[in-house]
This record gives C-alpha cells, structure tokens and sequence, in this order.
C-alpha cells in the first residue's frame, strides 16, 4: 500500500470516529455502531501494515465501541470491547514498557470487573480487579500515586465486598488492611477526609473479626475505629451514629463474654442513647437493636446482683418486643419468648409466664430457635417439678 492510500485510510478513520462520536450524541445508536466499526476496520488494517503506530490507536476505537454497548446495556458486548483494550494494553506494556498503559490496563481491567460485579459473576470481577491492582502496583514510583492509591483503595473496598459475600473472611480480612494502609497514606499525604473512612473501616473489620469470635483482634480495632467516630459523628448523623452504636454495643458484647461486667456496662450505656436515638427515627430497622440491648443490660445487671435494675430491663426488653412485633412478626416474637423463658430461668419470674411463651413459639414450630426455645420450656418444667418433689 502506498502512502497516498495509508493518508487517505486515516483521513477516513479520523472521519468514521467523529461520525460515530456525533451519531451517539444524537443516540443514532445503529449510525453510531456502523461508523465505528468502519473506523474499526481501517485502523486494524493499518495496524497491519505500521503497528507501532497504529497498534495504539485502535484502543481509541475499541473503547468507543465499548462505551456505546455500555451506555445501551449491551453488556456482553460492551466487555467484548473492553476485553480487547485490556488485550492490547497487556501487549502494548510488555512490548513498551510505558506507564501510561500500566494505567490503562488498571483502568480498563477495573471498568471490566465492575461489569462483572455488577452482573454477579464474581470470579470474573475478583479476576479483573486482581489485575488492576496489578498494573497499579507498577505505578507505585509515578508522581500521581497518591491519585492512583485513591483508585486502589476503591478496588480493595469492592474486593472486600465480593469476598464477604462469599464467607471468604481471611481474603476479606487482607484486603481490609491493605485499605487500611491506603487510608494511613492518603491522610499522611494531606487527604485528611479520608479520616472517616479509616475509622469506618477499622469497625467493618472489627466486626468481622467479632463475627469469628476472634474477640482479642475485634477489640483492638474496635478501639482503633471509636475515637475517629466520635469526630465525625456529625457529619453524617445516621451513618456514623450508627457505626457508633454497633462500636459501643459489640465492645460491650465482648467485655460480657469475657465476665468482665463493668466495661460491658459502661460500653451498653453509652451505645444506648444512640441506638434510642436511630430507632426514634426508624423504628423498624433498629427497635430490634434497642429490645435486645435491654435484654442484654439485664444479664449484666443480674451478673451484678443488682435485682431492681435486672427486673426493670428485663421488662423493657419484653415491651419493645411486644411493641415492634408489627415489622417483623416471626422475629419478634421468638426473641420475646427469649425474654419470657430467661425471666423463669435466671430472674426468678414466675413459670406460668411459660405458658405465654409456649403459644407464642408454636407457631413457628419448625424454625429452628423456636425448637431451642421448647426445648428449655420442657426442662424447667421438669425441674420445676422435681423441686416441688
């Protein structure tokens, strides 16, 4: 091919492009389609004939096209499109060795994943976001790291999601420090409003731990995230007090485990009045949190011996499940008949309140916690019966 033709085949790409741009504005969508697969074809016979110049540009060409099938909600074929950048980038880098197609190829191979994500095929995304952070890594000596680790630490944050939802804590559980790390270098760097989202992550964490019963790692970061919650409480009234409250209420749940009943008590009534607060405002999501934060308060007070305050909870408990059942009957009333059948067996209430139980847990009698629960019934009524004897 002579030159003469080469200029003319690029005028001609240069010209498809910007048809298939104009198309798109003017959601020609099936215009826009057809001038950018001749733009496609051209530029791959270029491509051919002078790949280091044009190799580079028919990234230009594909990406088009894969924002056009994007923006229809063709997906399939959006990350058909993508899939060839990523290709050419994984290239173009090993042959080059340019940062710049470092950068692309995390860009687009983050762009893919999220498609991925988006459409529950989790391999592929965990996959393509591994790759990512991957082609960030190679950037880690680039002037604009700190904008890139702004990137890694979206990745990392959506790579604890997809991990989590699978039950892969110990994936999870890396991915949360390396978050942590981003958030320890971006506010060391001046970015001081990711402070809020240290803190939230040091309690996410914390509770994954909680989750595994690994209280010693739980109360560490729960520690870590309490102080950085307290400054920014106001920010975001629901969000951080909420954060707050589940700090509070699980270092708590810790501490009583451990039979050490003041730090739970201190740490119960401080998650109290935020709970209360969340709950005025929406009683169906945290009314629940409420009852079972009185239930718990009066099994410290009764580890106390404090009677008077044991009776008074226990009570509260009993009424806010009496009150909420409305938003979630099954759940409320098991956790009610809880209350009752604990008021006979460790608060000294007396065993024809069972009764009350009883019809209330045979109506789930196939949920397993309503089984457990008859099952205690039946054994403090036969002890019932044998101290009688």
């Amino acid at each position: 091919m002579d030159n003469t033709e080469t200029a003319v085949d690029e005028i001609m790409v240069k010209t498809f492009m910007n048809m298939g741009s104009k198309y798109n504005q003017e959601k020609e969508y099936v215009l826009s389609e057809k001038s950018y697969q001749q733009a496609l074809e051209l530029r791959t016979k270029l491509a051919n004939i002078n790949p280091g110049k044009h190799k580079p540009l028919l990234i230009e060409t594909f990406t088009a096209l894969a924002k056009l099938y994007e923006g229809q909600g063709i997906y399939d074929s959006a990350i058909e499109k993508y899939r060839e950048v990523v290709t050419l980038s994984r290239i173009l880098l090993r042959e080059t060795r340019l940062s710049s197609y470092a950068l692309l190829l995390a860009q687009t191979a983050t762009k893919v994943a999220q498609i991925h994500q988006e459409h529950q095929n989790r391999p592929l995304a965990q996959y393509f976001y591994t790759e990512a952070l991957e082609n960030y890594n190679l950037l880690e000596q680039e002037k604009d790291y700190t904008y890139h680790q702004i990137a890694l630490l979206k990745i990392y944050m959506q790579l604890i999601t997809l991990y989590e939802d699978e039950s892969l804590f110990t994936h999870a559980e890396q991915y949360y420090k390396l978050a942590l790390s981003s958030c320890d270098l971006l506010i060391e760097r001046g970015l001081t409003e990711y402070s809020n989202q240290l803190g939230q992550l040091n309690c996410d964490l914390a509770s994954l731990y909680f989750f595994q019963a690994d209280f010693e790692k739980a109360k560490v970061h729960y520690h870590l995230s309490i102080d950085i919650l307290f400054d920014f409480i106001q920010e975001d009234s629901e969000s951080y007090t909420e954060s707050l409250a589940i700090v509070q209420n699980n270092l708590a749940s810790i501490y009583a485990t451990e039979k050490n009943y003041d730090e739970a008590l201190t740490y119960y009534k401080r998650a109290l009045p935020h709970l209360s607060t969340l709950a005025e405002k929406n009683p169906s999501k945290y009314g629940y949190n409420v009852a079972v934060l009185f239930k718990n308060l009066a099994s410290i007070y009764f580890h106390k011996k404090n009677v008077e305050k044991t009776e008074f909870f226990h009570f509260k408990s009993i009424e806010v499940f009496e009150e909420f059942t409305e938003y979630n009957e099954e759940k409320y009333n098991i956790e009610l008949a809880s209350c009752i059948v604990d008021g006979v067996e460790y608060y000294k209430q007396h065993s024809l309140t069972l009764y009350n139980a009883e019809n209330i847990l045979r109506q789930y009698r196939f949920h397993q916690e309503a089984e457990k629960l008859l099952g205690r019934i039946y054994n403090l009524r036969k002890s019932k019966i044998k101290e009688k004897i």
